[in-house]
């Protein structure tokens, strides 16, 4: 370094502010650059740093672990990747073969990363600024039935796979395309429950680890994105974040269960939701997300009923309803009904200081009743009466050839209806809407092609949603598995 700082300095000062003010736009990039000399180090390191990926080997290899210790304070954002053992085709999807779920392995594999993470990230300053993105995946995902899956930080673009990775007719793919569904025991495989056969006899001694675990007061954002599939059991996550007194910002994008286990993870998703009173949890999106195709056929590989579209449990909104008093954001898809979240409410509730809230509502689709919409809408704008801190509201619906968004927006007062189908405020509704502005909306309508709506995420995307219902990364991705639609 000492040989290029010679070099530098004898550059003429305004080639050297040129250079400077690009540095920034590489940082993280071109880490090599950071060595030319000690100017470009101080510039380069903080953006090298801000944003890292870390993997089980790297965090239990000693140099790692130091260079974490003397760099935590430039560290912003961590993608832990927890990625689990590799199988071969006998595993991926053959009915003949004897599941057993994640297994023992994965299980001890998983609670061992956490511990070592949890007890490392303890001893960092109590900032409460860290967001930690946890992915749980095996690298063997991507390269049986799921040639679509992709696996990225929270900040990067999403790009679709190459095409020559994508021809094994084998597991149905041919040409770059998928002609043939996974089979359900192959989607069984990627959606295997966390914790399922260990390492915890029952869930008081998986509570009891939880609590033996070190408090990590860095954290200020938890990041579960939709990239994992295997599924984090509700009692889990809400022991987990209690080992985050700081924790602010939580996003959660499971996916929809496939058979009637849905009834049962909802009565534990309640209890998730409630835990939340707990903590300083003041922005929370969850975001369910679901592909038609499993659904399809899993039913037909177990001969079970599943619903096509989801039935949102109203216990579980009228718990999240409650637990939103105390939030400044809230976004919440499928698993919540808007309906149920507006009949919940008390007389005595006020939301204080909820700016953002947007959620789906079942009965946004072009079959439905329209007096049902409007009484829906009416609930809404004497929800919003109470929320005098509210600048946006949003909801919509979205799935296969359909999409509809009702969106208010205080600062203008206006009111947006956009969707696949032309829809009108009865006039009751919009008084209701005119006394939560203080004077008459204005109301703007337009029309979406319905063929344009391939998926939820073209819906999204067509919608032009102002809250950010799910991670940017997640919706490149939804919308690139969905394009290879079998």
């Amino acid at each position: 370094m000492a040989s290029n700082q010679g070099y530098w300095c004898r550059l003429p000062p305004e080639i050297q502010m040129e250079v400077i003010r690009f540095l920034p736009s590489v940082g993280g990039k071109c880490s090599e650059l950071a060595t030319v000399c000690r100017v470009w180090q101080m510039i380069l390191e903080p953006l090298n740093f801000a944003e890292i990926s870390l993997t089980v080997p790297r965090l239990m290899d000693p140099k790692s672990r130091d260079i974490l210790s003397r760099k935590r304070d430039l560290i912003r954002y961590i993608w832990f990747r927890i990625e689990l053992k590799d199988y071969d085709c006998i595993r991926c999807g053959n009915e003949d073969f004897d599941f057993d779920g994640l297994g023992d392995v994965n299980n001890q594999f998983i609670a061992d990363a956490l511990e070592g993470l949890f007890t490392i990230l303890s001893v960092w300053e109590p900032r409460g600024d860290l967001v930690l993105d946890i992915s749980v995946y095996s690298p063997s995902d991507d390269k049986h039935w799921f040639k679509y899956l992709t696996f990225y930080s929270d900040t990067d673009q999403a790009e679709c796979p190459p095409e020559y990775e994508r021809n094994d007719p084998a597991h149905g793919w041919i040409d770059g395309r998928q002609t043939m569904a996974p089979t359900w025991m192959a989607t069984e495989r990627v959606f295997e429950e966390i914790f399922d056969t260990g390492p915890f006899d029952d869930e008081t001694l998986e509570v009891e680890w939880w609590r033996s675990l070190p408090l990590v007061p860095a954290v200020g954002s938890v990041l579960f994105r939709q990239q994992t599939r295997r599924r984090w059991r509700p009692v889990t996550l809400a022991s987990m974040l209690t080992r985050f007194p700081n924790i602010k910002e939580l996003c959660y994008e499971p996916w929809r269960e496939l058979d009637m286990i849905e009834i049962l993870t909802d009565g534990y998703t309640g209890k998730l939701i409630e835990s939340f009173s707990s903590t300083q949890l003041c922005r929370l999106t969850i975001f369910e997300n679901f592909k038609e195709s499993y659904r399809d056929e899993w039913q037909r590989g177990t001969r079970q009923p599943c619903p096509a579209v989801r039935v949102p449990d109203p216990a579980v909104t009228q718990k999240l309803a409650r637990a939103s008093l105390h939030l400044k954001t809230l976004s919440a898809s499928f698993m919540v009904d808007a309906d149920h979240f507006f009949a919940a409410r008390q007389s005595y509730w006020t939301w204080d200081v909820l700016t953002s809230l947007a959620l789906t509502s079942s009965i946004l689709t072009n079959d439905a009743d329209p007096m049902d919409i409007n009484n829906m809408l009416q609930s809404a704008a004497a929800a919003a009466l109470k929320m005098p801190s509210l600048d946006i509201l949003e909801i919509w619906n979205g799935r296969r050839g359909s999409a509809m968004v009702f969106q208010y927006k205080r600062q203008q007062a206006i009111i947006t209806i956009r969707g696949t189908w032309e829809f009108e405020l009865a006039p009751a509704v919009r008084r209701a809407w005119d006394a939560v502005a203080h004077e008459e909306v204005v109301v703007q309508r337009s029309l979406i092609d319905l063929d344009k709506i391939r998926s939820h995420g073209d819906a999204i995307c067509e919608l032009g949603l102002s809250a950010e219902v799910v991670r940017p990364v997640s919706l490149q991705q939804i919308l690139i598995e969905n394009r290879f639609q079998a």
